[in-house]
């Protein structure tokens, strides 16, 4: 009898307890020129923009910062703001960013982040928004970037190119493994599709090495320094491929090498100058370990006519031409 009546308790509560899950949202399409999203900080009004290759933390300038009222100590709740320092390490620079937890709301749901105060606007911040934010932290399970609809141009259309989402190794940010061929290893790979329009992809050298060891090619022209993240700028020099590398269908021929960062054991291509030391790890940090990581920007992603991740099944979907 006891029996009976615990089923028919939870029979009577299975639908107040599925009510508690809300449904999954809708998928979200945003234009590659303007991926800005509506969210609320604290109970303020913002625009964010959505940054596939970001930490999960949300970037705020100080202008922004000062405006929303973030450097308070308490919220209109009352509650006290939870603070501390995000640290992050952009090759040989170590940098130590203050951020506050706060409760974000995207499409009605919540979610509690970490709000960073960095020095300057973010990087790729779109004009008109208040702030950078990372893609795992958006509540939608379904989000796509796209550029354009696909037409007579995409004659040579593939079918999307799947790959397994994961974290890279040493950021938060999204990213899949790609083996490459000749031997020469797997590469990990993220999606910056906030990276300025004409500004080259960007490898470690470790991961140039592989590149170099599956396309040939050489280090072209002088050292330059271009941001990687966070304001932070490195110096680079350019690496043209003999051959183009393939990855992910998309048709790579050319990348910035960051001549200091992520190193290892990696060596460059023998044709890069006598200048040894720009294949040496140095700074107070001292030699880091390898890391084979490109970081696609608009010069190869701007082939593609969408970008898209699946949090479920865990997947990133990239739509581009047969070149």
């Amino acid at each position: 009898m006891r029996f009976a009546r615990l089923s028919a308790f939870i029979l009577l509560a299975a639908p107040a307890l599925a009510a508690t899950e809300p449904p999954p949202l809708p998928a979200l399409d945003l234009p590659a020129e303007r991926p800005v999203i509506a969210a609320q900080i604290a109970g303020q009004d913002v625009l964010l923009t959505v940054d596939f290759g970001a930490d999960p933390v949300v970037l705020i300038g100080p202008e922004a910062h000062r405006r929303l009222g973030l450097g308070s100590e308490a919220r209109a709740d009352g509650k006290l703001v939870r603070r501390g320092l995000f640290q992050v390490s952009v090759g040989q620079v170590p940098l130590a960013v203050p951020f506050s937890r706060e409760t974000l709301v995207i499409a009605g749901r919540q979610v509690t982040a970490r709000v960073l105060a960095v020095a300057a606007v973010p990087d790729g911040q779109a004009p008109g928004s208040d702030g950078v934010i990372g893609l795992p932290l958006l509540p939608h399970g379904d989000v796509q970037i796209s550029r354009r609809t696909a037409g007579p141009p995409d004659a040579g259309m593939l079918a999307p190119v799947v790959v397994q989402a994961r974290i890279s190794g040493n950021s938060g940010a999204l990213g899949f493994d790609w083996p490459l061929p000749d031997g020469a290893g797997r590469i990990e790979v993220e999606l910056h599709n906030l990276r300025a329009a004409g500004m080259a992809s960007v490898a470690s050298v470790a991961g140039a090495s592989r590149l170099a060891q599956a396309g040939g090619g050489h280090l072209d022209g002088p050292v330059r320094r271009v941001v990687i993240g966070f304001g932070v700028a490195r110096p680079v020099r350019r690496l043209l491929l003999d051959r183009p590398v393939m990855i992910a269908g998309l048709a790579v021929t050319s990348v910035d090498v960051r001549l200091f960062d992520w190193a290892g054991a990696a060596d460059l291509p023998p044709d890069a100058g006598s200048d040894r030391s720009a294949l040496t790890v140095i700074g107070r940090r001292g030699r880091q370990r390898g890391w084979p990581v490109l970081k696609l920007g608009d010069d190869v992603l701007g082939h593609c006519t969408s970008l898209r991740w699946l949090r479920e099944p865990g997947e990133l979907r990239l739509t581009c031409p047969s070149l």
